[in-house]
């Protein structure tokens, strides 16, 4: 087995080019220096909040009921923030803010600096989630007090566009229950003129006290003709009974029958629609508890509408950093040299291997 097909080969091959290979990484060792020391510094600043809940924004239970609130937002939450801090609507509004345009040296007539500005934006720009569920938002720049204002801006940015996406949902449910509202008004008005009608067409405006009042009354009425009737029959047949006694009797047997008649026919008319104006009485009761409790679900959704709810709850706000975050020089040498020395190591390599290979006679083969 020759050298070459082994490691001593190998280490042969590093040795005898060992000066070149030095020689090749202090180069590249000098050269990185030269230009890390070149390489502007870049500074981090990063904010970090929560998302928090939808249940912040929306209004209490109406009645009794009662829910557990969460504060804390949930996956659905976390994930709607991210969305909207990689928006363009986030990246545009930045941009115009602190004029990046300018700040990054670009032309903003150019056919493509939209494309450019955001592309280089997104370099700097970042937020992620970190183990504990907390958002991290963070933005790099030559300058760190520019770091720190953006980190901040796109923060403050982010929870005024959830607010919006919330403000704009409870509004459509506003309008939607305003129009309820509105529609259940008109039938609440319509069901009190049908029972209004019925009311007077069939004399009926309390169906229970009624129903009781007008059985009592006939009640009575008919006792009374029963025993003035049979007064009378046993008047008549007793011959020595007055006959103005038993005319007077007479005629109040007559009265208390007719009025027993329009009792009765009272009753009659009663019960014809003691049904539809129960019902309907029923029907506008349901119908008036309904619109308050609809009244006052309104009432409260638009109190949560006009209040000012944060949809992010901050944790630490982004200061001015005071450490660089890139470059880290050392790294980069040392990175430099470690690649200078591993390529230098296989070019020696190769060239000990194929050092007695005859090129021309390759090149020239038929």
């Amino acid at each position: 087995m020759s050298d070459n097909d082994n490691l001593l080969g190998v280490l042969k091959s590093i040795f005898r080019w060992k000066k070149q290979i030095l020689w090749l990484c202090i180069l590249a060792g000098i050269g990185a220096v030269i230009i890390s020391l070149l390489l502007p510094n870049y500074y981090k600043s990063t904010t970090i909040f929560y998302a928090a809940s939808e249940d912040v924004a929306k209004p209490d239970p109406v009645g009794n009921a009662l829910k557990e609130r969460a504060y804390f937002g949930r996956d659905e939450d976390i994930d709607k923030i991210l969305t909207i801090a990689q928006s363009n609507d986030l990246k545009s509004y930045i941009i115009e803010k602190f004029n990046l345009y300018e700040h990054y040296d670009i032309d903003p007539s150019n056919v493509k600096s939209k494309f450019k500005i955001r592309e280089k934006f997104d370099g700097f720009y970042d937020i992620m989630k970190t183990k504990y569920e907390a958002l991290e938002l963070s933005f790099e720049d030559k300058d760190p007090k520019m770091a720190a204002a953006v980190s901040n801006a796109a923060r403050e940015k982010v929870n005024d566009l959830s607010k919006k996406l919330t403000k704009d949902a409870q509004l459509k449910q506003l309008k939607d229950k305003e129009k309820a509202l509105k529609s259940k008004e008109q039938d609440i008005r319509t069901i009190g003129d049908s029972l209004k009608h019925m009311r007077q067409r069939y004399g009926i405006y309390n169906v229970r006290a009624q129903s009781e009042s007008l059985s009592k009354q006939i009640s009575q009425t008919a006792g009374e003709y029963a025993m003035k009737k049979s007064k009378l029959e046993a008047f008549i047949s007793n011959p020595s009974i007055p006959r103005d006694t038993i005319a007077y009797l007479q005629a109040t047997v007559i009265g208390l029958e007719q009025k027993l008649k329009t009792e009765n026919a009272i009753m009659e008319k009663f019960n014809s629609g003691a049904s539809m104006v129960s019902a309907m009485d029923n029907a506008s009761d349901i119908a008036v508890a309904q619109f308050a409790e609809d009244r006052e679900r309104y009432k409260q959704l638009k109190a949560a509408h006009e209040a000012d709810t944060p949809m992010l709850i901050l944790v630490e706000s982004a200061e001015t950093p005071l450490r660089k975050s890139r470059p880290k020089r050392s790294l980069l040498c040392l990175a430099s040299v470690l690649i200078t020395f591993i390529f230098s190591v296989f070019g020696a390599i190769i060239i000990d291997t194929y050092k007695n290979v005859n090129w021309k006679e390759i090149y020239n083969a038929e």
